[in-house]
């Protein structure tokens, strides 16, 4: 896969954009978890106030970590009202394993979840690939008061955007892989089936909640991806289109923050 050298450019400075000046958690917050399938995570825990409602397990999306700066900052202002546990996904980061695109990633949302304070609801909150990630671990194994799906995609192989389509085009070729391996830190494996179709699991979320949010004009996941996941859910759920926000952590504004956490202090009262 030839790259141009305006587009290196670009990639080079997205890698230190993202990875290499971004903040830190303090050691004392550093977690280590060890998923169901043997892979080792980097995670972080924010202790909340000591009336917090619940625990947030915070899931970023692909190509990216814990320490991008809008998951920090996310995280950070979570904290200010509940506990949040925010692990890095395989093959991401500081985490060791390698990307299946879907398949095996709820079993890294299991590991954060159980690393939660027992006695407190979890509500696990995931955008785009982390999306489906918690959409297909509350389903499978439960355990979790609510869900709470930013950007997530409904199916797997939509390359029906440019977005999508290059996505595909580094995560399906050699090359590309490597790129990203180097580049962006995010390591793939050889053979991945991506994001299951997952009608029964998201069904399954019930009696806990489901939240679906995302911008009806993504330019990744068009909006038949939300609208199909929450016709997919079952009572309680909700779906929060908000046009003009963009893909992802586009959406975790300052007001975006405040609303959510409301919600969530609502349905955990």
């Amino acid at each position: 896969m030839a790259t141009s050298p305006a587009r290196g450019r670009a990639a080079l400075a997205g890698y230190l954009r993202k990875h290499a000046f971004v903040p830190k958690y303090g050691a004392e917050q550093r977690l280590s978890l060890v998923t169901d399938d043997g892979v080792r995570l980097a995670a972080a825990r924010l202790q909340g106030p000591a009336d917090a409602r619940g625990t947030v397990v915070l899931v970023h999306g692909f190509s990216q970590s814990s320490r991008m700066p809008r998951i920090h900052a996310f995280a950070h202002a979570m904290a200010e009202r509940m506990h949040v546990i925010v692990p890095d996904l395989r093959g991401h980061g500081a985490s060791g394993g390698l990307s299946s695109m879907g398949p095996k990633e709820p079993l890294d949302v299991k590991a954060a979840v159980e690393a939660a304070d027992p006695s407190l609801p979890v509500v696990t909150v995931g955008i785009s690939l982390g999306g489906a990630a918690v959409l297909l671990h509350a389903g499978t194994f439960r355990g979790v008061a609510g869900v709470v799906a930013i950007s997530a995609p409904a199916w797997w192989g939509a390359w029906d955007t440019p977005a999508t389509r290059r996505i595909q085009r580094y995560a399906m070729t050699p090359a590309g892989r490597r790129f990203l391996a180097i580049v962006m830190r995010t390591r793939i494996a050889q053979v991945c089936e991506g994001v299951p179709h997952a009608e029964e699991q998201a069904a399954a979320i019930a009696p806990a909640f489901t939240l679906v949010v995302a911008d009806p004009a993504d330019h990744y996941f068009n909006e038949e991806h939300p609208q199909t996941i929450y016709r997919w859910a079952n009572e309680p759920k909700d779906l929060w289109l908000l046009p003009g926000t963009g893909h992802g952590t586009d959406l975790l504004s300052p007001s975006f923050t405040g609303r959510l956490l409301e919600e969530l202090d609502r349905r955990l009262r």
